[in-house]
């Protein structure tokens, strides 16, 4: 299966289109996967969550690795995926905890009415923390089918 490296406005456009990344945290002891829902803005990841594990270990030590695929609607055998790592930190300035918050809202429109009734309150309401995840490095690859490749060509 042909694999392509995808070009930075590539890499933009899946992390615009998709709002799930998976971020690694470790602090020298312990290492920490967990998926969480994003917006793509101002050449950032930001989301909302609770203080907790990921926040203490990101304290102690900021640097994380990222994934974001689309195999989830893809599937196995064609997709695209970004890695990269960075800087994951909790938002203190209240203009940008406000535009990554009006961010994330907008994603919730087709959420359903149990998340609605839940969540958006606690979103809206300053109970969670809004996160940034700053990129210092970042790559994309595309998996293509041959046939598709030759298409293209």
């Amino acid at each position: 299966m042909p694999r392509n490296e995808m070009a930075p406005s590539e890499v933009s456009e899946v992390l615009t289109r998709e709002d799930v990344v998976r971020v690694a945290f470790h602090d020298g002891k312990e290492i920490y996967l967990i998926p969480l829902g994003y917006v793509w803005r101002a050449a950032a990841l930001y989301g909302v969550t609770e203080a907790g594990r990921k926040t203490r270990l990101a304290a102690a030590s900021p640097g994380v690795a990222f994934q974001v695929d689309t195999a989830a609607q893809t599937g196995l055998f064609e997709w695209e995926s970004v890695t990269g790592s960075g800087r994951f930190e909790i938002v203190g300035d209240d203009d940008e905890k406000r535009e990554a918050l009006e961010g994330l809202l907008a994603l919730a429109d087709d959420a359903p009415a149990w998340w609605r009734d839940e969540q958006g309150p606690r979103m809206t309401s300053g109970r969670l923390l809004v996160w940034r995840l700053r990129p210092d490095r970042m790559t994309g690859v595309r998996y293509v089918p041959p046939t598709r490749v030759a298409d293209e060509d």
